[in-house]
């Protein structure tokens, strides 16, 4: 799966020029910010290249110029923000630790709480029959990638069950964390519900692979959380908020 991603992010055609030309600079930015915001507002259906031209103050050969395809200018529109969005996270945990992964999960719905017509958007991709392998692929390998940290931190320390496949294992923890996600933005999980409910599911299917100190780590928080609550932290006012 991170293949895929590789190959939407490489495919950005001003990415070679960005430190070399503020204008470009800005002109991309603009660009991906306005796909964002068309993404909240018509989601993929309602999509224009050249609605996104006239906002962002280019012609559309220039978006085909920098990107080839519609998909791959959403694909990477919507990596680029989660990315930056994980960058200004404060977290507490050290990198590859359960903490760190936690901290991860609570901090990105509570962002996502915020911006519910854009998420309901990119979960309408993900789940559609017919999504776009580009941009389905970006979506699972970001959130892959940030699991695979904490899982293979615990098989360099053999705390996973002999059966585990690590890359497996993020998969399924990902799709775990995007069907709860739908759930919430179909009004099936209740907002002041989805925290709690997202860390729960997440961490009990990881208890089901974990052994050791590990196993006891995952189920020392989950009783910690059943019997205090999850502490819903302060969100981070960063750059990423802007688009």
């Amino acid at each position: 799966m991170g293949q895929g991603k590789r190959n939407v992010i490489e495919a950005d055609g001003d990415n070679g020029l960005i430190y070399s030309s503020p204008a470009i600079h800005e002109r991309r930015r603009r660009i991906l910010e306005e796909t964002r915001k068309m993404i909240a507002e018509h989601g993929l259906a309602g999509f224009s290249m050249d609605e996104i031209g006239k906002r962002a103050g280019v012609a559309k050969r220039t978006l085909y110029n920098a990107y080839q395809t519609k998909e791959r200018m959403i694909a990477i529109a919507i990596h680029e923000y989660f990315e930056r969005y994980l960058q200004n996270i404060p977290y507490t945990g050290e990198p590859g630790s359960m903490q760190r992964n936690v901290e991860r999960m609570i901090f990105v719905i509570q962002r996502n709480r915020q911006l519910r017509n854009y998420i309901s958007a990119i979960m309408s991709i993900y789940f559609s029959a017919d999504s776009d392998s580009d941009i389905w692929n970006t979506m699972h390998s970001m959130a892959v990638d940030a699991n695979l940290l904490w899982i293979n931190a615990l098989k360099s320390k053999r705390q996973l069950q002999p059966w585990i496949d690590p890359a497996r294992l993020a998969d399924d923890v990902v799709r775990t964390e995007y069907a709860i996600i739908n759930d919430w933005c179909r009004g099936k999980i209740e907002d002041e519900e989805v925290v709690y409910h997202l860390v729960r599911a997440c961490l009990t299917l990881a208890a089901g692979a974990t052994r050791g100190t590990g196993r006891k780590e995952i189920e020392d928080m989950l009783t910690e959380f059943k019997t205090s609550g999850i502490p819903l932290p302060t969100l981070p006012t960063s750059r990423a908020k802007k688009g």
